[in-house]
């Protein structure tokens, strides 16, 4: 702002020279606590930003005339805060530091009891810092007299920067500006009368005017002034959006009988003044039945989503209000409308009537309820999307678990986990075929109700008789015999089918059965994995056990011997590692034949499996040798136990061809 401006920390400035709420507009609108006390240290205002950075022993809520000192509990505070305003009082302007905030203090005039104390959290606290902070054009304005003291007009003092963004004047191009010659038509309109007025009583001026900016392009506002010493501040509040809303109304009221919509226009006191053609369509009263009575008297209105005392609150302090209510016709029927309600003003902006728009939306309101079932039907698509995406992440997560299981027991965890969180609602088991018979053995169950039996047989289940699903529910179709009799739900049992062999049985209960898409992709899961599973032990068991003596090969040797000596070495124990060969075994094959050289090696095979302990490993390293690995055995205890084993293979009668091979000695090697 210009240095010509009024300044709080230049003079004194008699505050309450200006209209109570004029002042506290002001202060309200600074971001820095502000509040004034009297010689008395009483308060005489305080802004809304005191609460936020007022000292911690001062009051939180005071009201007018209340004592703006610290309570006697902080007896050092109150003394340091009565001698700031003391030292103000007596003319001095000055700064202190108190509970870590710095405080400004200056003297000025108050018009009742004289002498005040201005306290702000900041420095240069100007009533020009206000008028710039206040969103809405502001002004202060000081009269001009001639020589007789007439008043002639208003010179421009202050002005913020919103009142010079809608003139589209520069600050310095308003300051020391005339009033009537920057706005001449306030001689016409009156509002130049009634700031004469206010000079005269005092009486604060409320009242619709107009603002030109200086390319001559006016706006509607509504002034707000309040006396300030020998002139008056204004604020200026932009309603030219409401007017214009208004000034269509009132060009639409010429054409009311041509439109659709329904126009009723009531006084203040909801008494009917109009009622055009519409009205009488959409509700069956002419406007001879309905003009000057109460509009109670033919109109029921339900509000939507408020009530009839907020609709009037928002219209009286807006404007207008609109919003859909449901209506009763003269027939009894409920009409949705669309209300659009303003309140009608004169000249000088004092409302004077209501003017409600009202349409019949129950056209839309078919549509919009059509739209909602379409809405609902496409969320619930998404919702059994999402759901399906769900399930199908939980089948392929059982289906990789169970990829990766080693054993049936790893399987069979998987199994009843998996079907725990795909099937929640239903219980239910897995049983698996033996190979080689019609018997089926639990491999897994999942859920509160399952009562499943140990084993069941291929003849026990439709399901697998016929190779397809069978499902059934109480007193509807025939149960299978492996179904408890106590069993009270909706079944499903789904035939685990590989290559056209029976491989086993899935079997769900429950008051009501999932989609069966989903329970064919979970059977087949599950019917692949552990086909596999089956089948990646037949082959790891290939890989490792030789197929004439039924020990262990060479393969399993290495990866089992690498193990035991790291074990050992880790354990401390002693392991004896023994390699045993049949002597003379090519003398034998030749005399006896292969076959009878097959016989003695698995006969060989069946001795070490007698004779060494559980923990112990025999292997065929290749023709007729063979490895001993025995894990906490040491070499004196391995001698005694290899030469007992020497003993025994020398003493057995091995059958061929049904007559006894000649005996023949075995040699051991013990490494």
């Amino acid at each position: 702002m210009a240095a010509s401006h009024i300044s709080l920390d230049q003079q004194e400035t008699p505050w309450l020279d200006i209209d109570p709420l004029v002042a506290a507009t002001i202060l309200n609108c600074l971001p820095i606590a502000v509040w004034i006390v009297d010689e008395q240290y009483r308060l005489v205002i305080a802004n809304t930003a005191y609460q936020r950075a007022r000292p911690t022993c001062m009051p939180a809520t005071p009201q007018i005339g209340d004592d703006m000192l610290p309570d006697a509990s902080f007896p050092e505070c109150r003394v340091r805060w009565q001698q700031q305003y003391e030292r103000t009082l007596h003319g001095e302007h000055h700064s202190s530091v108190l509970d870590g905030i710095t405080y400004y203090f200056q003297p000025v005039t108050l018009k009742q009891t004289g002498k005040g104390v201005l306290v702000s959290t900041v420095q240069d606290t100007t009533l020009n810092l206000a008028i710039e902070a206040m969103p809405d054009p502001f002004g202060i304005y000081t009269a001009l007299r001639n020589r007789s003291g007439k008043l002639i007009d208003f010179q421009i003092v202050a002005v913020n920067s919103a009142f010079c963004q809608i003139t589209g004047y520069q600050q310095h191009e308003l300051i020391g500006q005339r009033l009537l010659d920057l706005f001449p038509h306030y001689h016409e309109d009156g509002t130049f009368a009634d700031l004469q007025q206010l000079l005269k009583t005092g009486e604060p001026v409320r009242r619709i005017t107009t603002i030109s900016d200086r390319s001559g392009t006016p706006r509607t506002f509504e002034v707000h002034a309040g006396k300030f010493n020998d002139g008056f501040v204004a604020s200026w509040r932009d309603i030219t959006a409401q007017y214009q809303i208004e000034h269509r109304i009132r060009q639409q009221a010429a054409l009311l009988d041509q439109i659709a919509d329904a126009v009723i226009a009531t006084d203040l006191n909801y008494v009917i003044t109009g009622w055009n053609r519409g009205a009488e369509r959409i509700y069956g009263w002419s406007a001879e039945e309905v003009i000057g009575k109460p509009l109670s008297s033919f109109l029921k209105t339900q509000y939507t989503n408020t009530t009839m005392e907020e609709a009037a609150m928002v219209l009286h302090q807006t404007g207008c209000w609109e919003g859909e209510v449901e209506q009763q016709r003269r027939d009894g029927q409920i009409v949705p409308i669309h209300a659009v309600v303003v309140l009608s003003r004169d000249e000088n902006g004092t409302p004077t009537g209501i003017v409600a728009v009202n349409r019949d939306i129950s056209e839309r309101r078919h549509f919009e309820q059509l739209l909602m079932k379409a809405n609902q039907r496409l969320e619930q698509a998404i919702i059994d999307a999402r759901r399906q995406a769900a399930e199908i992440l939980l089948v392929n997560e059982l289906h990789d678990l169970l990829q990766v299981c080693h054993t049936s027991a790893e399987a069979a965890e998987v199994v009843a986990f998996g079907l725990e969180h795909l099937f929640p609602r239903q219980y239910g088991y897995v049983m698996v075929r033996q190979a080689g018979t019609a018997n089926l053995t639990l491999l897994a169950q999942w859920g509160d109700g399952t009562d499943a039996p140990a084993m069941i047989t291929i003849d026990q289940c439709w399901a697998l008789r016929r190779g397809l699903i069978h499902r059934t529910c109480p007193h509807e179709s025939i149960r299978c015999a492996h179904i408890s009799p106590n069993e009270h739900h909706c079944t499903c049992c789904v035939p685990l089918v590989v290559q056209g062999d029976i491989f086993g049985l899935l079997y769900i209960a429950g008051e009501e059965l999932p989609r069966s898409e989903l329970i064919v992709m979970t059977g087949d899961t599950i019917k692949l994995a552990l086909s596999n599973l089956a089948l990646r032990a037949t082959l790891r068991e290939q890989a490792i056990i030789d197929p004439l003596t039924g020990l262990y090969n060479r393969r399993y040797l290495e990866t089992s011997l690498s193990r035991e000596l790291h074990r050992a070495q880790r354990e401390q124990i002693p392991l004896t590692v023994a390699m045993i060969d049949i002597d003379h075994f090519k003398q034998f094959n030749d005399q006896y034949g292969h076959d009878a050289g097959d016989t003695l090696l698995r006969e060989l095979a069946v001795i070490f499996r007698e004779h060494l302990r559980q923990s112990d490993l025999a292997c065929r390293f290749g023709g007729e040798e063979f490895v001993l690995i025995l894990p906490g055995v040491n070499q004196a205890t391995a001698q005694t136990r290899l030469q007992h084993l020497r003993e025994v293979v020398q003493q057995r009668q091995i059958i061929f061809a049904g007559a006894p091979l000649q005996n023949r000695r075995a040699k051991a090697h013990t490494l």
